[in-house]
This record gives structure tokens, sequence and C-alpha cells, in this order.
């Protein structure tokens, strides 16, 4: 089944969430992911080279497919957090920092960037409910400058949303790479 796409503005997005916290993380980053991955790749290669495999070989060649191959979020599908998240901030909705993630997301927007690479989430918000249930994710690679909620549903944003959101997430305290993507 083809995948249905979907199209929001971050000022959008961030304006039919409410929420009262919102917790921030940090992922597929650093020499412990790196060499996590290694030894998935090593464990995908090994499996797929086999010739009989059995029900559990053919199930975790599956996941690791899944893992290597495809584009990876905060949360996946059943509700699993990505194996290298760190959780980095909890910020109520009340606090200042909050109010100015609000105001990054609600810049205007006038030129949308449309790199040619496949985004890689490294950092991400989660949004929770006066009930603690998380109600909406946000996936962010500064790389290629793009934002999903989950898998096809993408958020438009403003190059200068990117740069304020960059310049945000240090501050708050992630460890953000410099590379950005290059026309």
């Amino acid at each position: 089944m083809k995948p249905k796409y979907t199209y929001k503005k971050s000022s959008e997005f961030i304006e039919n969430i409410d929420f009262e916290y919102f917790e921030t993380y940090s992922l597929q980053r650093g020499p412990i992911f790196e060499k996590e991955i290694e030894s998935l790749e090593s464990e995908f290669n090994y499996l797929k080279s086999k010739s009989n495999l059995n029900k559990t070989e053919k199930d975790r060649l599956s996941e690791l497919d899944e893992l290597l191959n495809f584009t990876q979020v905060i949360v996946n599908k059943k509700g699993q957090f990505h194996f290298s998240a760190v959780k980095i901030n909890r910020i109520e909705k009340a606090n200042p920092k909050s109010i100015r993630l609000i105001e990054i997301l609600k810049t205007e927007i006038n030129d949308v960037p449309n790199w040619m690479c496949s985004p890689i989430y490294r950092d991400a918000i989660l949004f929770y409910d006066k009930n603690e249930t998380l109600i909406k994710q946000l996936n962010i690679c500064l790389s290629c400058e793009y934002m999903e909620t989950e898998l096809f549903n993408h958020i438009n944003a403003d190059f200068k949303t990117y740069e304020l959101m960059r310049e945000y997430l240090i501050e708050i305290g992630h460890k953000i790479e410099t590379e950005k993507a290059s026309g």
C-alpha cells in the first residue's frame, strides 16, 4: 500500500497541540550509537548471507532491515523509543523556553528547504498532555532541514526556523553537529 503523505505548516502544527510539557531527545549520534550500528550491520549481513533461516532469524532480519535501511523516528509505530534516544530536557508549557520554541515554530514561511537527501532524525521533541500521555512527536533533521511528526507526516518550515531551532536546541543542551546539507 502506498503511503499517504501529509504536509502542515510548523505554525499550524504548534497551534493545534494542547500540551502541558515537552521533552527533548537526542538520537542516532555519538560513538556508542556508531558502535551499536556496526554491530547491528554485522548481524544483518550474517543473517542475510544464510540460506535457511528459521522463523526467529527471519523476524530478526526483518527487524534489522527496518532499523538499518529505513528512516528512523524517536517513537516507532509500535510505540517503542529508538534504542539510541537520550532525554535531554523536560520543559513545562509556561516556561520561557517553551514559549521560545512556540515562537520558533511560528516563524513565517518564505522559503522551505528542499534538499535532495534523506533525513536522519538526530533530535526530537515529544509533547505530552496533563495526563502525561504522549500526544505528538516532532522529529527534526537539522542537516537537511526537515521535520516529520511520524513517517510521511511532514512539517514545513522556513530556512530561518531551522537556524533558530539549531540555536535553541544547542542552548538547552543538545550536542549538535555543524554540518548542513549543501546544494
